[in-house]
């Protein structure tokens, strides 16, 4: 005698009915909302559109947890490869490190000793007005191999940076706002409305 087997009736990601019958809820529920007018003037129409609302952040939480069931072990796994990974290469790079930071020293010393060639050719040319004596001009060492020159900067006196230049720390003012400040020069604070859409 041949068992009957039960179809599946959970909503799955790993089980193909499942995974089917959960498509079409979340297929069903897009439609359902499809058709409700986006209209909200009264405190019921309001009330409507945030439990619609909420029942489909509740199935996106769903679709997440099925999928969690089979990422959260691939992820882990990902990790553990990855601390093998890390395991097997930091000793390279910490053997290579003080090869680095030589050629780094070499190369900032090059670099320094051609900006002060520089200097002194731009000196050379401003005395020596007619173009004629280039053989007086001092010779300015060409960059070490592998180097590249990219523009970067430092701030010497921040007192000296134009305003365009600064950042504003939007942390610092939440911080403050939260704390009950209510009046800090060039910022506009106000009350904003957020709505919870909870079931």
């Amino acid at each position: 005698m041949a068992t009957e087997t039960k179809p599946n009736t959970e909503l799955s990601l790993t089980d193909s009915g499942g995974r089917e019958l959960l498509q079409r809820s979340l297929t069903d529920y897009v439609t359902f909302l499809r058709r409700q007018p986006a209209v909200c003037g009264t405190p019921e129409q309001q009330e409507t559109l945030i439990k619609h609302v909420a029942q489909g952040h509740e199935l996106i939480k769903m679709v997440a947890a099925e999928r969690l069931k089979i990422t959260r072990q691939l992820d882990k796994e990902k990790h553990d490869w990855m601390e093998v990974e890390k395991q097997m290469t930091s000793p390279i790079l910490e053997a290579m490190q003080p090869l680095k930071d030589a050629v780094e020293h070499y190369n900032k010393e090059l670099m320094r000793v051609r900006e002060h060639q520089l200097a002194e050719a731009t000196e050379e040319a401003a005395r020596n007005h007619s173009g004629d004596t280039t053989w007086l001009t001092p010779e300015v060492t060409s960059l070490p191999k592998g180097v590249q020159l990219k523009w970067n900067f430092e701030i010497v006196d921040p007192n000296q940076v134009p305003n365009g230049y600064w950042v504003i720390d939007e942390a610092a003012i939440k911080a403050a706002i939260a704390s009950g400040v209510r009046d800090i020069p060039g910022v506009h604070i106000f009350e904003e409305a957020i709505t919870t859409f909870r079931k």
